[in-house]
C-alpha cells in the first residue's frame, strides 16, 4: 500500500488516530489551531488533499460533517517502514546510519541488543 503523505497531513492524522473518533473540521481546527498556529484556510486544504487521496472520509452526521481516518496508522507506519527500507537497502544499512548520525543512543543500542537477544520480545 502506497500512502504518500505530507508531514503537514501528517499532523491531521495524528490528531485524528490519536482521537479515534470522526472529528469535526471545527474540532480539527481547534486543536491544529492551538498546536500549529495554522489557519482555517490551511486545515482545510490539508482535510481536502487526505478526502482526495483517500486517507479520510467525510461522514455527515448531525448536521455537521465529521472527518474519519480509512488508514490506520499500523498501516501507515508499514508503508513508511518499507519505503525508507527502500531508501536504505536494508534494515542494517538504516540502523547504521542512524547509529553514525547519532540518532540511536547507547540505551537504545543496548534496548535493542536485549530485544533481539531475548528473541524479539
Amino acid at each position: 500500500m502506497d500512502i504518500a503523505i505530507t508531514d503537514a497531513e501528517l499532523e491531521v492524522m495524528r490528531l485524528l488516530w490519536r482521537e479515534r473518533r470522526a472529528l469535526t473540521i471545527a474540532e480539527l481546527r481547534g486543536s491544529l489551531e492551538q498546536s500549529k498556529g495554522w489557519n482555517k484556510s490551511t486545515i482545510h486544504t490539508l482535510v481536502s488533499r487526505l478526502r482526495e487521496k483517500g486517507v479520510i472520509t467525510r461522514l455527515d452526521r448531525y448536521g455537521a460533517a465529521q472527518y474519519l481516518p480509512l488508514v490506520t496508522q499500523e498501516d501507515y507506519m508499514l508503508a513508511e517502514e518499507k519505503t525508507v527500507l527502500e531508501k536504505f537497502g536494508s534494515a542494517k544499512n538504516l540502523a547504521i546510519a542512524m547509529v553514525r548520525n547519532g540518532h540511536l543512543t547507547d540505551g537504545d543500542i543496548d534496548e535493542l541488543r536485549a530485544y533481539f537477544t531475548m528473541g524479539g520480545g
